[in-house]
């Protein structure tokens, strides 16, 4: 299974909403529904002037969503 890293927990705020969240490691992770190996597909996005990327876990045999976390957020300079 996963394992989060909560040494490296924060707290984020985005406008109204605060959320605590766990950042994880993208590595290969076991299936819990189908036993394959499962590599995550990484995404970037910004928000609010941070660039968050996450990584994203589904079982490649019946494409079922396993799992998302935080892998890491940064400041975007402003231009």
């Amino acid at each position: 299974m996963l394992k989060t890293a909560c040494k490296k927990r924060r707290i984020y705020t985005t406008g109204i909403i605060s959320t605590c969240m766990d950042f994880i490691q993208p590595k290969i992770i076991q299936s819990p529904i189908s036993g394959q190996p499962v590599r995550p597909t990484i995404s970037k996005y910004i928000r609010d002037g941070k660039e968050i990327t996450e990584a994203h876990y589904t079982d490649p045999a019946s494409g079922t969503f396993i799992r998302k976390g935080v892998v890491s957020i940064k400041d975007v300079p402003q231009k």
